[in-house]
């Protein structure tokens, strides 16, 4: 069996020339995810969530004829470095929620194409508001072969579970069964989502969302699988024929953006005790309700029960984001070990200590065995880690 580390939620900013998700970096194609930010991270798969999109899928074409990238048998694409390419549709159901599919071929994502292109206003741009609710997301996933996500499942903005249902088997109904998986999102983790016992059903994805370069692998999984292609990623996520997710790499959820809630009126971060549904300091009830605070306003117990085989969850903090470590010596790590994953789970402490010093390797080792000290973020604002956390 292989050892995959895998980031299934990225973003292109561009392709063929054009604008493909407003939001992300206009630096962040296709080639550069593939043979640049992958590599440096130590990602071996890649989930570009635009695909979907006119000028990603011609340019996954452009990429099979130059032979940069393969087509597999078994669903996914390698590329010619090694790095396998899982395609994926980020969509906008009429709930207002996010969704990603999964697709296996370029004769998927055609047919995807031909469904949607009634249905959204805009074929170029990834993220489109569909013409198609929840429950025919489900059907549409099956139509096509591939694997549906709910997309950062717990967030305020978009998740199912963040702002639109308490249970999705009370709006889903007899389709929930099809679901096997759900993104945990950077402001939630294991044990929070645990706590919802419908949750039980579902494998979960812990993956970047990543806008840019800087951010690809900023959450990863591991996988255990045979080989690389869309067939082995179905079977982890189904959990079946011995494959699996073994473990879920994520910032600790305080890091996360939507951690808490926030109070825009007089700019808060509340540190009360959750569900801070109005504002402790003004009394303003135009919250963004943060995950945490969501989870447990519909949570159904009050410590988390896991199922059998649930993968554990390690909390982790990209380099860049660690005390003391600026771009010189970020790029001295990767340079001397070969990858940011490389660093953060395998390389002794003392290599560390000798390229970066003390101060940074007792820091990754305890980020390696434990919880780092963090300043919890919300309402879009990042938490970050204390200056004193090794």
């Amino acid at each position: 069996m292989l050892s995959i580390y895998g980031d299934l939620h990225i973003h292109i900013g561009a392709a063929a020339g054009q604008a493909v998700k407003i939001t992300a970096s206009r630096s962040l194609d296709l080639r550069t995810v593939l043979f640049q930010d992958a590599p440096r991270k130590g990602l071996d798969m890649v989930g570009i969530v635009d695909a979907g999109t006119l000028p990603v899928s011609f340019e996954i074409e452009q990429m099979i004829l130059s032979g940069e990238i393969r087509e597999l048998q078994q669903g996914g694409f390698l590329a010619r470095n090694g790095v396998l390419l899982i395609t994926a549709c980020e969509l906008e159901s009429l709930e207002g929620v996010h969704w990603l599919i999964f697709l296996p071929y370029l004769k998927s994502l055609k047919e995807f194409q031909r469904f949607v292109r009634s249905r959204v206003n805009n074929m170029q741009l990834s993220t489109q508001r569909t013409r198609v609710n929840a429950r025919e997301m489900v059907n549409l996933s099956l139509l096509l072969d591939g694997i549906l996500c709910p997309a950062h499942a717990f967030t305020p903005h978009k998740g199912v579970y963040g702002f639109w249902v308490d249970r999705m088997a009370a709006v889903m109904k007899e389709d929930l069964k099809q679901i096997k998986v759900i993104e945990l999102g950077l402001s939630a983790d294991t044990d929070m989502a645990d706590t919802i016992t419908e949750t039980r059903q579902f494998t979960f994805l812990s993956n970047s969302d990543a806008h840019s370069s800087a951010n690809v692998g900023r959450e990863y999984n591991l996988f255990r699988m045979r080989a690389k292609n869309f067939e082995e990623f179905r079977y982890c996520v189904e959990n079946s024929q011995g494959r699996k997710i073994t473990a879920n790499f994520g910032m600790d959820p305080r890091l996360g953006k939507y951690h808490r809630s926030y109070c825009p009126s007089c700019a808060t971060i509340s540190t009360d005790e959750p569900p801070v549904l109005i504002c402790g300091k003004c009394g303003s009830d135009k919250m963004i309700i943060g995950v945490y605070d969501r989870i447990t306003s519909i949570k159904d117990r009050d410590q988390p029960a896991h199922p059998v085989g649930r993968p554990p969850y390690y909390y982790r903090v990209p380099l860049k984001q660690l005390p003391g470590v600026g771009p010189r010596m970020h790029e001295k790590l990767i340079t001397y070990f070969g990858n940011e994953i490389y660093v953060i789970e395998k390389a002794s402490e003392e290599d560390i200590t000798r390229i970066a010093g003390e101060d940074i390797a007792s820091m990754i080792m305890k980020m390696r065995n434990s919880r780092m000290e963090i300043v919890p973020g919300g309402g879009g604002h990042y938490g970050k880690v204390k200056k004193n956390s090794h």
